[in-house]
């Protein structure tokens, strides 16, 4: 973090920022934002020797926490880091999140998935469902690829990024998410450790 007072904020009052892939994509700094957050092409070949892609958003109702699995000098430069809250468990952390915060009905977390394009190409199974889609139908589209792709749109990232090492939290609301939010949630506190460097 590049203020200690948000640690202490933490630490002393239980109070944490949550972002959005929204939130993302108007950060300036190109190694704390990314435009591409979230997006997706998916597809795969329909065995007619053509293949067929669909351009895909996903975390558009994702509260994150962006998190690091490798705290180094480089995560440190690109963040302005001044200290850290260490998660000691993640499980239980995101579970007292979760109280808090209204219309969230899951969560998922997981380290980023970094690679020279944000393609997934369908195989097997996945692709047959993929290509049995009615794509007339926008409700139905969303419904098929969010049950094919798992979210795994919500952990890609381009090489770029790959000394980051994020890991994300992720808690998946019923409503469209626009903004971060500060919420108060004491009892995470339990879960973490201060890091000041």
């Amino acid at each position: 973090m590049s203020d200690i007072q948000y640690i202490e904020d933490f630490f002393v009052n239980g109070n944490i920022y949550l972002s959005s892939f929204k939130n993302f994509k108007k950060y300036e700094d190109e190694m704390q934002g990314d435009r591409t957050e979230g997006h997706n092409l998916v597809g795969g070949f329909n065995g007619k020797d053509s293949s067929q892609y669909v351009s895909y958003e996903g975390g558009v109702n994702a509260y994150v926490l962006c998190a690091t699995s490798s705290l180094n000098e480089n995560v440190i430069k690109d963040f302005k880091g001044v200290g850290a809250i260490k998660i000691k468990d993640s499980v239980n952390f995101g579970k007292e999140i979760a109280r808090k915060l209204p219309f969230v009905k899951t969560g998922i977390e997981g380290d980023c998935i970094y690679g020279d394009s944000k393609v997934q190409t369908l195989e097997n199974e996945q692709n047959k469902v993929f290509q049995d889609i009615d794509f007339k139908n926008p409700v139905l589209i969303k419904e098929e690829l969010s049950q094919i792709t798992l979210g795994v749109e919500m952990f890609m990232k381009h090489n770029k990024y790959k000394h980051q090492q994020e890991h994300r939290l992720l808690w998946l609301s019923e409503v469209q998410i626009d903004s971060g939010v500060v919420i108060h949630c004491p009892e995470a506190i339990k879960y973490c450790d201060k890091i000041i460097f």
